[in-house]
């Protein structure tokens, strides 16, 4: 058996320091604009293929009823993403005068 050496280094516990600092920060709400596009695009979409089936297609007509609907659905994605594009311009606008303030802690341990 060997002997443990005497110069090792045998790991001291020590008490964390922890250094604690409390700031004042500005509390901004953001819109989330995606999200408002994408639902604009689905709802305008649906909104366009649902019209088309309320107007019969006529007769002899060079188009089909699922063209028409495809079609619809186009226009229809395009003009909902320009409303919910314009909802969150206007929903940003909103939320910008509710700016507040807050304190932030920061905790550091050593």
């Amino acid at each position: 058996m060997s002997q443990p050496d005497p110069e090792a280094v045998v790991p001291t516990e020590h008490e964390p320091v922890v250094e604690v600092t409390e700031r004042e920060v500005t509390l901004q709400r953001s819109v989330r604009v995606v999200r408002l596009l994408i639902a604009g695009i689905v709802v305008g979409a649906v909104v366009a293929m649902l019209a088309c089936l309320f107007f019969p297609v006529a007769e002899g007509a060079e188009y089909t009823l699922g063209q028409v609907v495809g079609f619809m659905a186009l226009i229809g994605a395009a003009i909902g993403a320009g409303v919910g594009g314009l909802v969150a311009l206007l929903l940003g606008l909103a939320v910008r005068r509710q700016r507040g303030t807050g304190v932030a802690i920061q905790s550091d341990v050593r």
